[in-house]
């Protein structure tokens, strides 16, 4: 006797248990690992070298984004005074709320933990992504950010007359942002 399983059920065989996500077809800008349920990359573990393994980031499937990715979401403009002390100006920062790419993830309601190329880390609480709107900008006035500059990604938080926020909000704008952690 033999068997014949329908091309629908042979390609959902052939596609990887961790690509819940659409694939990126381009470079990816961004990886949210940890606890997130929407994954499109594989597992990770402390000897996958590159940045990521660097950074010692670790995760059981990531999801990845790519530019086309993070464009086809809503996007969103903030501008902000930003810049080495001494040589600040108004820059127009642009790309999705944070928030919105957490929920692509599966990542709703959870804390954030943007890392940096270099390692530095931040914690953003689900409250404040919800609160405050930050942006995940993509786009300096206009134009791709890109690796020497404040990209390729850059967490940014709307201008605020609150001093103490303002204080909190600036060690939450993580930019060179590699990785996000998910908690």
């Amino acid at each position: 006797m033999r068997l014949t399983l329908p091309l629908s059920l042979l390609l959902t065989a052939a596609t990887p248990v961790w690509a819940d996500m659409p694939a990126p077809q381009g470079h990816v800008l961004l990886t949210l690992g940890g606890a997130v349920t929407q994954t499109n990359l594989p597992p990770r573990d402390e000897n996958d070298g590159g940045l990521l393994g660097y950074l010692e980031v670790q995760h059981n499937g990531g999801a990845g984004f790519d530019a086309a990715m993070l464009d086809q979401l809503e996007q969103v403009e903030i501008t902000i005074t930003y810049g080495p002390e001494g040589n600040q100006r108004d820059i127009a920062f642009s790309g999705p709320h944070l928030s919105e790419v957490m929920k692509v993830a599966g990542a709703e309601g959870k804390t954030a933990m943007p890392m940096a190329m270099d390692g530095y880390q931040a914690e953003i609480p689900w409250d404040s992504i919800i609160v405050h709107q930050p942006i995940v900008a993509t786009h300096a006035d206009g134009a791709p950010m890109g690796i020497g500059g404040y990209g390729p990604t850059m967490i940014v938080f709307p201008p605020t007359d609150d001093a103490d926020l303002a204080q909190e909000q600036s060690g939450q704008q993580v930019w060179a942002l590699a990785y996000i952690g998910v908690e």
